[in-house]
């Protein structure tokens, strides 16, 4: 049987690999359908290019992905492609089906590797987890770039309402400030100017946003926001508030980390620091005595 699978393991490696290569190739010298450097579009999305090499293999158990029993889980993979940003690249099931995709490539890597079921399983298994792990840490890391850049553009907001615009054209103008930054908070509120634009009140495109992105610090700042608009309070002494005390959060945060490090710092100086002193200090004493 093994004489069977190993050539076979083989050819699926090395199909995996010249593909790999194809796409990486032929996605590098594609010229522009366009023939336009896409300046006016607003960069909207992260990037997800590793996953979309592997598209034709994963979209071909599309229907197999549809019928699993697993819909808490769908839920939560989705929740965690629109929180990372990535929903107009790929969805929740294409996670899945990409886990089903690496989960069968390790698995036969293990089997070309070695003979033992626990290393094939593990392989498998590790294949099957990693992707997940990937869009978990993917959607964490967005979720702090907000976090960070919440008080600047903010601040930014509450400029541009003291200044004598709408908070509509606020937002719009804070998004073409930081058109090119590719900021993920900036991002989000191109999204909730949309989704305005669209037809949705403020408040709801204020929910909207908070839904996406998850987070403690953003859902704060948009109950805020939709109670000033329900009691007509001024949008301006709302948003500069609040960007002051975002800003003495991140700071208290970056006094704390501060102050961890030095704790942090003790175990390895005591495993690697203190012996070398010892050493250095007491070994001549010690090599005197022995020699006598």
């Amino acid at each position: 049987m093994m004489s069977f699978i190993n050539p076979l393991g083989y050819l699926l490696f090395f199909c995996g690999v010249g593909y790999l290569i194809y796409t990486l190739v032929s996605g590098s010298i594609r010229p522009d359908a366009t023939g336009k450097q896409k300046t006016a579009e607003f960069d909207a999305t992260e990037d997800s290019g590793f996953i979309l090499i592997f598209q034709p293999f994963y979209r071909i158990l599309t229907p197999f992905v549809h019928r699993l029993p697993v819909p808490g889980y769908k839920r939560r993979v989705q929740s965690y492609v629109i929180t990372a940003g990535l929903e107009n690249q790929v969805t929740g099931d294409d996670i899945i089906g990409f886990q089903i995709t690496v989960m069968l490539l390790f698995g036969i890597v293990g089997m070309v590797l070695s003979d033992s079921t626990v290393t094939i399983t593990l392989s498998a298994a590790f294949g099957l987890v990693y992707p997940y792990l990937w869009l978990r840490e993917k959607k964490t890391q967005r979720q702090e770039r907000i976090k960070l850049s919440m008080p600047d553009v903010v601040d930014m907001l509450s400029l541009s309402v003291e200044a004598g615009l709408s908070f509509n054209a606020a937002v719009q103008k804070v998004c073409d400030i930081y058109r090119h930054d590719k900021d993920p908070f900036v991002v989000e509120l191109y999204l909730m100017d949309q989704n305005i634009k669209l037809g949705r009140s403020r408040v709801e495109a204020l929910k909207v946003m908070a839904d996406r992105v998850d987070l403690m610090e953003l859902d704060s700042f948009a109950s805020i926001l939709i109670q000033a608009n329900k009691m007509g309070s001024s949008i301006a002494d709302v948003l500069k508030s609040q960007a002051d005390r975002m800003r003495s959060e991140r700071f208290l945060k970056a006094e704390k980390i501060g102050a961890q490090a030095s704790q942090k710092l003790l175990i390895p100086m005591m495993v690697f620091i203190f012996p070398i002193i010892f050493i250095v200090i007491f070994g001549p004493y010690l090599v005197k005595w022995i020699t006598g």
